[in-house]
Formats: structure tokens, sequence, C-alpha cells
């Protein structure tokens, strides 16, 4: 079951363009905040350089334009749902959306919404192999209010967001934690 709740999750993940939204889609399925609103809290952190892969994607040349970094946690209610670190080219965006993710929490995915973007995957990545081995001689009991039981980090998702035309303004990391499975199993009898 472990695995099914994680493979749910991560294909999720990667046929969507939006995390956020796919995250608030997930926490309203799974109740797991009373407001299952997903929102991005900064996380003052060091400027970190873009990976060489993500920016060879992003088709950007550091010395010609600025790239910004904006790293933040997405969370619902109380939960740490992931951990995102975001590098965009300002002059492929809009005044209204670098004023809004400069000055606000926002989420990255929310803001540059009105541009109907896609997502290309370049990694993803298992943190965590729901199955060790001997799995198979032991059972998880379904049905009580013990919440399933995950390690912290569980997926890495390094994507570049386009625009329409195919554009590519955003490089992101994401990491996924196991808050996203903070439920009680479900009664399979």
């Amino acid at each position: 079951m472990l695995t099914a709740l994680l493979n749910t999750l991560d294909n999720a993940l990667l046929t969507t363009s939006s995390a956020t939204r796919t995250l608030e889609e997930w926490s309203r399925a799974h109740h797991l905040a009373s407001d299952p609103t997903v929102r991005a809290v900064r996380v003052a952190s060091p400027e970190r350089s873009c990976p060489a892969e993500l920016l060879a994607a992003l088709a950007c040349s550091e010395k010609n334009e600025t790239l910004r970094y904006r790293h933040v946690r997405l969370m619902c209610g109380d939960l740490v749902l992931s951990e995102a670190e975001n590098w965009y080219i300002p002059s492929r965006l809009s005044p209204a959306m670098n004023t809004e993710l400069e000055t606000t929490d926002t989420p990255f995915g929310r803001v540059v919404a009105q541009l109907s973007f896609t997502r290309r995957l370049i990694t993803a990545e298992r943190l965590w192999a729901p199955l060790p081995e001997g799995w198979e001689l032991t059972s998880l009991e379904a049905g009580n209010a013990t919440p399933l039981t995950f390690p912290p980090l569980t997926l890495r998702h390094q994507a570049v967001l386009h625009t329409q035309p195919g554009v590519p303004f955003s490089a992101v990391i994401e990491t996924y934690t196991s808050a996203a499975f903070q439920f009680p199993p479900p009664d399979l009898r």
C-alpha cells in the first residue's frame, strides 16, 4: 500500500504542470488540513547557483540575463509538503509577476499561472523505497488511527517551466516530504 500511495502522488506530480495545484488536490482528497490551501513560506537561505543541467535547459546565459533564486516551503496547514528551490528569469515574466515573487509568499506556480505554462521533467528521483527486504513477511494493519510511517524525504523532481510558445522561464528542484502522507491508512476490509 505504501508503494501505491507513493506512486500515486509521484504520478500526479509528474503529469501536471503545477505542483502547487497537485498538492492542494492531494491535501483536499486526504484531509491533510481543515483548509487544504497550499501556501509558500520563504526559507532564509543563501542564494545557490543553478545546477548546470538546469541552467542549460533554461537557455540562460547568466552573463546576459539576470537569474533570480527563490527558496520556499510549500505548506498545507502546519505540514511542510515540499521544499522548492526556484531559479527564474525575470525578463521572461511580467513586471507584476516579478513584484509578486519578490514581495509575497505566493507559490510560484500560482503567480505564473496566467502563462498556462508547461513543465518539462529533467530528473525524477525516489529518495526512499517503501518495500525493504522481507516486506512480504509483514503486513500493514488497516483501518486504525495510526498514521502511515514514511521517512522525512520521499521524492525529488527537477524540471523546467516553459511558456505556451515554448520559452523556458524557470527551473525548479522540488523535494517532497512525508507530510503528504500524514493520514491514517484506509480501512481495506
